[in-house]
């Protein structure tokens, strides 16, 4: 789904942003932050659907998601020009997760989702960040597939 990655420590969060900086100045500035859910071999099974002004709203996103595990609903996503599928999470109607990567199939795109929720019941927090630059057009996951399934 085309991200560049560049590691940057949790410190340098603070020391990047000063006391009288608020979320609308960080969003001004372009800055956004998203949560990530990756699995022991590194890969990407999901990430957050909005991007938020502040690391702390981020967190506070992926905690509302582990708590309202049992209320998610699947809604799939197919890119017609690309024959692939991805899925959306949502909780109470809003768009929360969206898939990490694309599928051939739109059953490996369901198992996906899947093991998503199945793994975000456990997941823990790391204690860093990584800066991420957004390389797809705008709105490329924000269609469900109607008449499917």
């Amino acid at each position: 789904m085309g991200w560049s990655l560049a590691p940057v420590p949790v410190e340098a969060l603070a020391a990047a942003g000063s006391a009288e900086s608020t979320p609308r100045d960080a969003a001004w500035r372009g800055e956004w932050y998203a949560w990530r859910l990756i699995g022991t071999n590194n890969h990407e099974l999901g990430r957050s659907a909005l991007s938020f002004p502040t690391y702390e709203l981020a967190l506070g996103a992926f905690a509302e998601l582990q708590e309202g595990l049992d209320r998610l609903v699947q809604v799939p996503i197919y890119d017609r020009p690309a024959g692939r599928w991805g899925w959306r999470l949502e909780l109470d109607g809003a768009a929360v997760a969206i898939s990490g990567r694309w599928y051939q199939r739109d059953q490996d795109s369901s198992l996906g989702a899947a093991k998503f929720v199945e793994l975000s019941a456990e997941a823990e927090l790391a204690d860093s960040v990584v800066a991420m630059h957004e390389r797809r057009p705008l709105g490329a996951l924000s269609q469900p597939v109607r008449g499917m399934r």
